[in-house]
């Protein structure tokens, strides 16, 4: 279970998959993804099972972008992740995304 930002980013590879449990854009939640790039600046991820969905096509198929951010952005409870665009509230007024890393995909 991911307790903090170090350990979200060393779990966060290439062909990690998770389910966004809440979302600033409602329609996202229940959504599940995968990592095609993590780097020292954040990561990206689609939707597999929508090719042709606009998360999937963006940025040149490498999917949505997620910022790391600063470690206060962040909480982690009870295997959840979540990234506020506030460092000192976090609720739902200030909640970009929350996700439950669900596995890593086998190559």
């Amino acid at each position: 279970m991911v307790k903090n930002l170090s350990q979200l980013k060393k779990t966060l590879k290439k062909g990690t998959c998770f389910e966004i449990t809440a979302h600033c854009r409602p329609e996202y939640v229940g959504q599940k993804r995968k990592v095609t790039v993590a780097n020292t600046q954040g990561f990206y991820s689609i939707v597999p099972e929508e090719p042709g969905c606009k998360v999937t096509l963006a940025n040149n198929g490498k999917g949505s972008v997620l910022w790391w951010s600063n470690a206060p952005f962040w909480e982690f409870e009870n295997g959840i992740c979540s990234i506020y665009c506030n460092d000192k509230e976090h609720t739902e007024k200030f909640l970009v995304m929350s996700f439950r890393i669900t596995g890593q995909e086998v190559a």
